[in-house]
């Protein structure tokens, strides 16, 4: 009689935390949807106005860019900073990179990008050469074409190097499938043709 009360018990404590995951998972959903909508609204009211890149600073959590690769179908709202907070709620423009919407001659910038691979960057992993970026600013739209991808360990900060012919820098965690933390980091570069 004692076992059969304790494996219902664990039973129901079992259903009572899968439900409670479940919840926490379509709540984190929920937020992240809402943060997307709500700074692609902002961007499309500043940007619908050109104007030059702002003249106060970036400051952590400020929408900087929307990044737009159609053949993939990704498009994610970039916010400034990428700590974990930053990328709960969609890419994050790398500090100490060029910053998305500034006029800088080829290879005296290169801006980074970073998402998570099991959310907004996931398709990655079908990323080609000559696939087409977009970055929408409030200063305009620039488009930027792939040449190459690679896989480094996470120290190697050498891939965000202003570099000619690196304008753009997507960084991801690799491998895509993988549970826990990922050893190695997946990049996307890509130069400004437009």
């Amino acid at each position: 009689m004692r076992k059969s009360s304790w494996l219902i018990g664990l039973g129901s404590a079992l259903i009572l935390g899968g439900a409670a995951c479940l919840a926490w998972q379509f709540w984190l959903q929920h937020e992240r949807a809402d943060a997307q909508r709500h700074a692609k609204e902002w961007l499309d009211r500043r940007s619908a106005v050109p104007r030059p890149a702002p003249a106060s600073p970036v400051r952590r959590g400020d929408v900087v860019a929307e990044i737009d690769i159609p053949r993939l179908q990704v498009s994610v709202m970039v916010f400034e900073g990428d700590d974990l907070g930053i990328l709960a709620k969609g890419a994050g423009h790398i500090p100490g990179t060029a910053l998305p919407g500034t006029a800088l001659p080829s290879g005296s910038g290169n801006i980074g990008i970073a998402a998570h691979r099991d959310t907004y960057f996931r398709p990655l992993r079908s990323v080609h050469a000559n696939d087409v970026i977009s970055l929408k600013t409030a200063a305009g739209t620039s488009r930027y074409m792939v040449t190459e991808t690679k896989i480094v360990r996470p120290s190697d900060i050498g891939v965000l190097a202003p570099v000619p012919g690196r304008d753009l820098t997507l960084v991801t965690c690799y491998p895509f499938f993988y549970f826990g933390s990922a050893p190695e980091r997946f990049i996307v570069h890509a130069r400004k043709v437009g």
